[in-house]
């Protein structure tokens, strides 16, 4: 038996498999939301930890960080090299709870991987953040070399944010850009789609995430009393959760303290786009893609609730642009497939607060139609 049919073999399990994982979801949400809606809950739960014991210790904290660092790793390779897209598992009517469980493992690793890499920066580099871009062009240099999704970008660039050393236009800019131009990805655009497509996905992401910079920045940003001359370095109602890294021991403490303060939100956005993927299929909305300005504002809308990485929006684009769907259409798909997805949205809530995120938002909706409609526009008086 090879290591494709032994993998085949795990995936017909996922089925199974996701009734416990549905079941661990469905209770950490549960608990979740009593704690924050019953004091009296809260107040219970806090006494069964301290009864018995349940409170990890430090070194427990950082075999946690550790163990579920190398299984990201692990399902990331997965993921990459030998499990089949979740585009190609709709396709073929699977079920919601093996949706689920592909849904998690692509989710995991990039989830895990932006809170250890905002751990990181957040313990090593903000009392020195010299080499970190202060500018938005800077900023969005350097996420097009990171190989990350929405998932990891946002708990990355809130990490950028709490050094309060960049502005927050540049912050913004970082996080709307770096997974769009997920180098592998681009290379593989490159070959399939062609680099005029390439050419298209890198300049409409620079215009858009520096234009989202400003206007996040102009409407919702704020100066810090302690460093007013840095200008505006966060958002008003950013992490109103009160996750507190700074009061972290070490770098997986404060790595352990993120992901147990966001997991519940990446859950919600787990569900409900495992959901979607079942009942909005990416293929589906490739089927009734157009030319027409409806199917540009289909391409727009469905790009935000369906989750495309790691090159799926090429596969799905490929048979539609020799078929002769506009440009601009793809590009459109492209940007809000890539650069937001549900699960990043409830990300975005907790940490950036709930007056930024449907800034950013509407910014991929709204600026992925207008990117659309101006590259249909001169694509013709340039070819």
């Amino acid at each position: 038996m090879d290591l494709r049919e032994a993998i085949a073999q795990v995936e017909r399990t996922f089925g199974i498999i996701g009734i416990p994982v549905l079941a661990a979801y469905v209770i950490t949400i549960v608990m979740w939301t009593l704690r924050r809606k019953s004091a009296r809950f809260k107040q219970m739960s806090n006494g069964w930890f301290d009864r018995f014991h349940l409170r990890p210790s430090a070194k427990a904290r950082r075999a946690w960080v550790i163990g579920l660092s190398i299984f990201a790793a692990v399902a990331y390779l997965y993921c990459v090299y030998c499990g089949k897209s979740i585009t190609e598992k709709a396709g073929h009517d699977a079920k919601f709870l093996h949706i689920l469980v592909s849904y998690s493992l692509k989710t995991f690793p990039y989830f895990i991987a932006g809170c250890v890499l905002s751990a990181v920066i957040e313990r090593f580099v903000r009392r020195d953040s010299r080499w970190l871009p202060k500018s938005m062009l800077g900023a969005g240099v350097f996420a097009s070399i990171l190989p990350i999704c929405s998932c990891a970008a946002v708990p990355f660039s809130y990490s950028l944010m709490m050094t309060k050393r960049i502005p927050l236009r540049a912050v913004i800019t970082f996080m709307m850009v770096v997974p769009v131009l997920n180098p592998f990805v681009i290379v593989f655009a490159g070959g399939v789609l062609g680099w005029t497509y390439v050419f298209w996905r890198i300049v409409s992401i620079f215009v858009l995430g520096m234009v989202t910079g400003v206007i996040v920045e102009r409407f919702t940003g704020q100066l810090d009393p302690e460093m007013p001359e840095e200008g505006c370095t966060t958002c008003k109602g950013c992490s109103s959760g009160g996750v507190k890294l700074s009061q972290a021991e070490s770098w997986w403490d404060a790595a352990y303290m993120l992901v147990v303060y966001l997991s519940p939100y990446i859950i919600i956005g787990m569900l409900v786009g495992a959901a979607f993927t079942v009942y909005l299929p990416p293929y589906i909305v490739g089927k009734y893609l157009s030319s027409s300005f409806f199917g540009l504002v289909l391409a727009a809308g469905a790009g935000v609730p369906i989750f495309l990485c790691s090159g799926e929006d090429v596969l799905i684009l490929a048979p539609l642009v020799q078929m002769g769907l506009p440009m601009g259409h793809t590009i459109a798909l492209t940007i809000a497939g890539n650069g937001i997805c549900l699960s990043s949205i409830a990300l975005l809530v907790p940490l950036f607060g709930k007056k930024a995120t449907p800034w950013i938002v509407a910014s991929f909706f709204f600026g992925s139609i207008a990117i659309g409609l101006f590259i249909n526009a001169v694509t013709p008086l340039l070819g």
